[in-house]
């Protein structure tokens, strides 16, 4: 049921137009070899700043390369670690060409699902993926990236809204 809603989730993404947003005064790369995160408090712009850069890449690349599921979705409620597999293979059941390409992965508002940074970094060790986390509580994202994510990822705090 999950990979169903994950792949209904990807193709409305596909199908919907860019998000007009401002530029936001940040250096956030597209492509690094690392896992890009941003924390903040609720409503400094972190999902903005999100779509900043997938308009960016949209421009760069295969749209199709990108995947972007927000996990305060009500559908995807109640979601748990053993779920989240089923993203990856939504995707590449949608794309099964794609298995060969880089593919920009967005996950906001990850921490809503527990144990959510074991899956991580485990994509990121075994798939060809620039993965981007959000997470509003930056006390709970910074532990969890101390812990788990430790020399993968690089960290970028949002302070404020400026969009």
């Amino acid at each position: 049921m999950m990979r169903t809603l994950f792949k209904r989730l990807i193709t409305d993404f596909h199908e919907a137009p860019s998000k007009q947003v401002v530029q936001r005064d940040y250096n956030v790369p597209v492509d690094s070899r690392k896992i890009i995160s941003l924390i903040g408090v609720r409503r400094s712009g972190k999902t903005f700043l999100l779509y900043l850069l997938i308009n960016q890449l949209r421009q760069e690349l295969d749209p199709r390369n990108i995947v972007y599921i927000n996990f305060e979705d009500d559908r995807l409620y109640p979601l748990g670690l053993k779920d989240l597999d089923d993203l990856i293979e939504a995707y590449f059941e949608l794309y099964p060409q794609k298995r060969d390409e880089k593919v920009y992965l967005f996950l906001d508002e990850v921490q809503n699902v527990p144990g959510w940074e074991r899956f991580v970094r485990r994509i990121y060790d075994t798939f060809n993926l620039q993965i981007f986390v959000t997470g509003s509580s930056s006390k709970l994202l910074n532990h969890e990236i101390a812990t788990s994510l430790r020399g993968r990822t690089l960290t970028y705090e949002i302070f404020i809204n400026q969009t």
